[in-house]
């Protein structure tokens, strides 16, 4: 399994396009593999025959992993230094628990020591968490099991009769894609994230798409606007590793987009400096692509941020949560006429208003800084020819 993307750690086999004994080129496509971000190829490091696929359809391998085996010319295999196959190709399963290759094996969001209280799977033994790891579920989704052993400690027999209950009800696999936002979002929950908003007028951004064609979407008015304040205060997007806060090297935004089951989330790289007028058939394309999974490689890098229209669900209010390599989310309401008092001629006029939400790593960002970058984001909001 290759290195598909910087915040790529795993993938998951939707499709083998060989079979064993195919013979193949250099850079063939041998298989389908799904990640967070989309559907990408994995090709061949050199021609030669298919003598084994250890791989197998919707499992999930981490990078490094051994998906199959060439039987390749002496000198192909030198280059490589490639090993030879094992007499007998390993195959994983979720059903085996001492398959390293499974998501819950190697995944290290699997083991992180997450608080609970004091009862229920406060502690779990290394059974449990055994049979935890064989069956792919996290520790925590375990908390709500209820346990019979000393202080309510869940033990084996306690999370079985869970099981055996859970079994008399309807379910469904859930996709790999699901699969890739809930891990998401409970890597991005270790962090303390704290939410604030404000009403924005989205009358000036109305008024101004009228002068482009094709007009962007507020979502991009948004996006932009994000990039330029990010551009002047780097330091709200910095992260935190170790003792040093990271400022981003470059100002790359992403928008997040819903496809089936899950989000992706195409990255515009450099925004602050990219014209307005030239982001929405730049979006057009990442937005089509985003819905077939296979998103080209300019949209596939890591964001500082990103934006969320959850307005266009009729939805005024809403609390995003910022992806793991991401410090902050702004999020878009939904629009509608509002009182607004003019002090020109002091009374109320209709005005056309949105909430305005940004969600943040507060161990990198205190409120006073969250405020002054959204503060600097109505600004220019309220002035679009400015973006």
């Amino acid at each position: 399994m290759p290195q598909l993307g910087e915040s790529i750690a795993e993938a998951t086999v939707v499709r083998l396009t060989v079979k064993v004994g195919d013979q193949i080129e250099t850079d063939q496509e041998v298989i389908e593999v799904e990640t967070n971000k989309a559907v990408m190829s994995v090709t061949t490091p050199c021609k030669g025959l298919i003598e084994s696929l250890t791989a197998e359809v919707n499992e999930t391998y981490p990078v490094g992993s051994t998906l199959g085996y060439i039987e390749a010319s002496a000198e192909d295999a030198e280059r490589f230094n490639a090993p030879a196959p094992p007499a007998n190709p390993p195959s994983f399963t979720n059903n085996d628990p001492s398959a390293d290759q499974s998501v819950s094996a190697t995944d290290p969001a699997q083991n992180l020591e997450i608080p609970v209280g004091q009862n229920g799977a406060a502690f779990q033994s290394p059974r449990l968490r055994a049979r935890l790891q064989e069956l792919g579920i996290h520790p925590t989704d375990a908390e709500i099991v209820p346990g019979s052993g000393t202080a309510g400690r869940v033990t084996i027999h306690d999370f079985e009769a869970y099981l055996e209950e859970l079994s008399r009800l309807p379910s469904k696999k859930a996709s790999p894609m699901r699969l890739a936002v809930a891990d998401s979002m409970r890597r991005s929950w270790t962090r303390p994230l704290a939410t604030l908003g404000v009403s924005i007028s989205l009358e000036p951004i109305l008024a101004h798409r009228k002068t482009l064609t094709p007009s962007p979407g507020p979502a991009l008015y948004l996006a932009k606007a994000l990039a330029i304040a990010l551009s002047e205060y780097p330091q709200s997007a910095g992260r935190l590793v170790g003792d040093k806060i990271v400022l981003p090297g470059s100002i790359d935004i992403g928008v997040a987009v819903e496809v089936e089951d899950g989000v992706i989330v195409p990255v515009f790289a450099n925004l602050d400096k990219q014209p307005l007028a030239e982001l929405p058939a730049q979006y057009k394309k990442f937005l089509q692509a985003a819905k077939e999974r296979r998103l080209p490689e300019e949209a596939k890098r890591p964001a500082i941020a990103s934006v969320t229209n959850f307005g266009t669900l009729g939805v005024h209010w809403a609390t995003p949560i910022p992806l793991p390599n991401e410090t902050l989310i702004v999020g878009l309401g939904y629009g509608e006429k509002r009182p607004f008092w003019e002090e020109k001629t002091e009374r109320f006029v209709p005005r056309l208003e949105a909430d305005l939400t940004i969600s943040f790593d507060h161990r990198v960002i205190d409120g006073g800084q969250s405020g002054r970058l959204v503060r600097r984001i109505m600004e220019l909001l309220a002035a679009p020819e400015t973006l």
